[in-house]
């Protein structure tokens, strides 16, 4: 067993929270995830992973803007990202473990434009086929 997380944001403890064959942490006080190596980029794909991100979305948009946190796992200093493909998606990044935390609401923000630009993907490609 791993030892118990606390926040990086709000201090509180984590909780785990479990989704097909992942387990991750999420905050008892603010709602914020922690995802261990890649773990976000795994659910992010899988449909109704979405769900475990609980956290009202006001409060993670409060905690945005507290981006000087430590690692709840190895305690060294986190980055500041947005992501790559959906620009309104901030999160922390770990340089050391490559653990990421994210406020809440925001892996619903980010599954959902998964999930849209799948959709577009989709439509796009069918384009390309008349039906007879």
């Amino acid at each position: 067993m791993m030892m118990k997380l606390t926040c990086p944001k709000c201090s509180a403890s984590m909780e785990e929270v479990s989704f097909e064959q992942f387990t991750i942490e999420r905050c008892t006080g603010c709602g914020g995830l922690w995802f261990d190596l890649m773990e976000q980029r795994h659910l992010r794909d899988a449909p109704g992973s979405e769900q475990i991100d609980t956290g009202p979305a006001g409060r993670g948009l409060e905690l945005n803007n507290c981006t000087s946190i430590n690692c709840p796992r190895c305690h060294a200093p986190m980055t500041h990202l947005r992501d790559t493909d959906r620009r309104d998606v901030e999160y922390e990044y770990c340089t050391i473990c490559h653990g990421a935390f994210y406020d809440a609401g925001e892996f619903r923000r980010y599954h959902q434009r998964e999930l849209l630009t799948s959709l577009r993907q989709w439509l796009h490609s069918s384009e390309r086929y008349e039906l007879p």
